[in-house]
């Protein structure tokens, strides 16, 4: 069974909260299972949020494009987007090691963690759009 969902993101404050409200709407409304679910919820928000914080300047013209496709075992997660050109897998690894959290630079751990839970990634520049695609397997079955 295939289930999809697309979505424009534009550069608004309240961007990300009527994205959630959307999928609530929409495909989490016959997706029962929890970590499915879950493991959408927090990529979403991860790479709109940092989207939304970095990725994009004033201009209110830039806007990004959400896919989520669920197939047979996969989970695939697009974005694409017109803000600043940003490959998200070329940035350095977080150093966690041998440091408290007080002393740990801010940023970077959460887009590495995503990163790090997904199968596949995919990254492509093609003027003026960033193309982002990660891949998830789900083994069990969904109910």
């Amino acid at each position: 069974m295939r289930q999809s969902f697309s979505y424009e993101i534009r550069n608004q404050p309240n961007a990300l909260q009527s994205l959630k409200q959307e999928l609530e709407l929409t495909l989490f409304a016959e997706l029962k299972h929890s970590t499915l679910r879950a493991t959408i919820l927090l990529v979403i928000d991860e790479l709109v949020s940092n989207l939304l914080k970095y990725g994009f300047s004033a201009a209110p013209h830039q806007r990004s494009y959400l896919n989520v496709a669920l197939n047979d075992d996969w989970l695939e997660i697009e974005l694409k987007d017109n803000g600043h050109r940003f490959n998200p897998l070329l940035q350095p690894q977080p150093n966690l090691l041998g440091k408290e959290l007080s002393d740990r630079q801010v940023g970077g751990l959460g887009l590495y963690l995503v990163l790090k839970m997904m199968d596949e990634t995919h990254y492509e520049w093609i003027q003026p759009w960033n193309c982002l695609r990660l891949r998830k397997r789900f083994k069990e079955g969904r109910e």
